[in-house]
């Protein structure tokens, strides 16, 4: 019996031909997409990455948020400040360097859906060194950079935490009081910052990020986003030339408080410990732990007569308490400075250790020999607090009484001892 052949001139060797051609063309096309189309697509993605903020950005922890491309890279700058030497020249070296970017992709994908859009902005600045009693600032920069910060302010209406590690940063995720559940929020802030080798300064990195229909209820979640700002600062250290020890790679991150989540004053063993209360009036306490953040919130609140706005209630808070250390202590004098300095002649934040707010609340300063600078503390009641940062907020509250002035001098006397204590800073000077 003779024994079929599968030919072109037979109508199934054209029918087996052609459908092992069409799979031949199918796989020649799937892979030509691989060989051209895939690496052209990472090659791209990665030049966005290695071009924004001055190539500075850690590809791997950007990709873990942002997944893995397209990429789409936002507005940024970058900004040398140069020195000049007696004779007028300029230095070799940059006396300030500040870069920013944003960069925004697909994400990363979510269990029992698809990708979400995410977006991630990087500044990294360079931290001048400064004596520990100098707590000067120069009034010329204030008018010349308006209402524009000297660092970016983290929100601090609650406490941010530490971000652990061996790492000197937080990480908030921006809450209002009035906020109590922390399910809703998909952004968060992340600060590091290094000191660099040799008493040159340091490197402040703050991370804007954010990840649609994600929740940082998600320990993995908030360690993705803080390894950008650790892993940057490691990559800025080398290229700038600081030389900073880094921590240890981040696992994990602890969750801010919010607002529902305050403590009796008396149990306080973070922020808040030893903070005095008012009897009744003064009994809940909202914190986070002490002496690994640059910027320490502790919040106290009590019972006593409501401003206008929301009913009476025991945890509405009343007192904001902060510790600024490093470029943050300095940013808030420059503010102060900028929001009262031509409108009082008090002396400021800016003029003396200690003393008595504008609008409210007082200060106190301790000694840091860190390079840092000295430490700030402030204590600021509701609104004190709010009209510092907002001019539409209700300027006819009840004048403090005497009680209400003895109680903040106490209150942030002991607040600033722990803090500084922490810090490794010395004993804070009040007035």
């Amino acid at each position: 019996m003779a024994r079929a052949r599968l030919t072109w001139r037979t109508r199934t060797g054209r029918a087996v031909l052609s459908s092992c051609g069409a799979l031949v063309a199918l796989a020649l096309l799937a892979g030509g997409f691989y060989w051209w189309g895939g690496p052209r697509e990472h090659r791209m993605a990665q030049r966005v990455l290695d071009e924004a903020c001055d190539g500075v950005l850690p590809s791997r922890e950007m990709r873990d948020v942002l997944g893995d491309g397209p990429f789409e890279k936002g507005p940024g700058r970058v900004d040398v400040l140069l020195s000049e030497d007696e004779e007028g020249s300029d230095r070799a070296g940059d006396e300030g360097r500040t870069v920013t970017c944003s960069v925004t992709g697909d994400g990363v994908p979510v269990a029992g859906g698809g990708t979400n859009e995410a977006e991630v902005q990087v500044t990294v600045q360079s931290v001048p060194q400064r004596r520990g009693g100098d707590f000067a600032v120069d009034r010329a920069s204030v008018r010349g950079r308006g209402t524009n910060p000297l660092y970016p302010r983290p929100a601090a209406e609650l406490p941010p935490v530490g971000l652990g590690g061996g790492w000197r940063g937080l990480f908030t995720t921006g809450e209002s009081a009035t906020d109590t559940d922390p399910s809703v929020g998909s952004g968060a802030t992340v600060v590091t910052l290094l000191d660099c080798a040799r008493d040159r300064g340091g490197l402040l990195v703050t991370v804007d990020a954010k990840d649609e229909d994600i929740t940082l209820d998600d320990p993995r979640r908030r360690a993705a986003f803080a390894r950008i700002a650790t892993g940057t600062a490691v990559k800025a250290s080398g290229k700038w030339g600081c030389d900073a020890a880094p921590g240890k790679p981040l696992r994990t991150v602890a969750l801010p408080v919010n607002a529902d989540e305050s403590v009796p004053l008396a149990d306080a063993s973070g922020t808040c410990e030893g903070v005095p209360g008012r009897g009744g009036r003064v009994s809940r306490a909202w914190e986070s732990a002490s002496g690994e953040s640059p910027v320490e919130v502790c919040v106290v609140a009590g019972g006593r007569p409501e401003l206008p706005g929301p009913a009476p209630s025991d945890e509405t808070p009343r007192y904001h308490l902060t510790a600024f250390y490093g470029p943050y202590a300095v940013s808030e004098r420059l503010d102060h400075e900028r929001r009262h300095g031509e409108y009082t002649e008090e002396p400021g934040p800016a003029d003396a250790p200690a003393g008595r707010l504008a609008g409210g609340g007082r200060w106190a300063s301790a000694v840091c020999r860190d390079g840092s600078g000295p430490a700030l503390f402030t204590v600021r009641d509701e609104g004190a607090w709010r009209e510092d940062r907002s001019g539409t907020y209700d300027r006819h509250r009840t004048k403090p009484s005497a009680a209400d002035l003895a109680h903040e001098h106490a209150a942030l006397k002991e607040f600033a001892r722990r803090s500084a204590h922490a810090h490794g800073c010395g004993t804070p000077e009040l007035s």
